[in-house]
């Protein structure tokens, strides 16, 4: 019954060819262990999108409410330090594995044509991760990462022309206060994540195209 339903189902969608696409696509040159770190990525982004959104469930981006939420979360909610804890562990990871996978492209020379727009996408990726790192930093409200975002946003001052407009933007007034952590909220939890994914498709996509 089961596999009648599937037959029906494929034969509506065609989802066996897409999941046989997707998961036996032949690897130019043959597999090798230094191609793991691409793959590495995906995996983590993935496990922090799940985190992530478990988190949110129980923090509060308010500049009164931040800290003590977090408290919540690390030592009274059920599983809380765990989740938390993979969070932050991973996202380290995250810039660690960026690293290797950039020292990966960089030595087997994929950064050259015809892959040389898929490596700029890699370096915007890049960027992004980092920007999620930065603003997450914050969120916690605490003084570690209060004078954390102090610094980089003072450095994001030193801007030739645009630097002092650029600060007041992303902190959100002259001062320190709850609009910088809803900025800095929205950026790590909204913005960020879903432009990294469209640039991630893309990123997917040519990869694909190339090799």
């Amino acid at each position: 019954m089961l596999g009648g339903l599937a037959d029906w189902f494929d034969d509506r969608t065609g989802y066996r060819a897409l999941i046989h696409e997707a998961l036996y696509e032949r690897v130019p040159g043959g597999a090798r262990w230094r191609y793991v770190w691409g793959s590495c990525l995906v995996f983590a982004f993935m496990t922090q999108v799940i985190t992530g959104l478990v988190l949110w469930a129980s923090y509060s981006a308010s500049a009164q409410t931040a800290w003590e939420s977090v408290y919540y979360i690390q030592h009274e909610m059920a599983g809380g330090w765990l989740l938390r804890g993979i969070h932050h562990v991973m996202a380290q990871a995250m810039v660690v594995l960026l690293a290797l996978h950039l020292m990966q492209v960089v030595i087997d020379g994929a950064y050259r044509a015809p892959r040389e727009v898929n490596f700029w996408l890699g370096l915007i990726l890049m960027q992004l991760v980092l920007g999620m790192a930065l603003t997450g930093y914050l969120l916690p409200w605490d003084q570690k990462g209060y004078w954390a975002t102090r610094v980089a946003t003072n450095l994001a001052g030193l801007v030739p022309l645009v630097g002092p407009s650029l600060q007041q933007l992303v902190v959100g007034g002259p001062d320190y206060g709850h609009h910088t952590l809803t900025r800095f909220f929205a950026l790590h939890a909204g913005f960020l994540p879903a432009t990294l994914v469209g640039f991630l498709v893309l990123h997917l996509t040519l990869f694909r195209k190339h090799g």
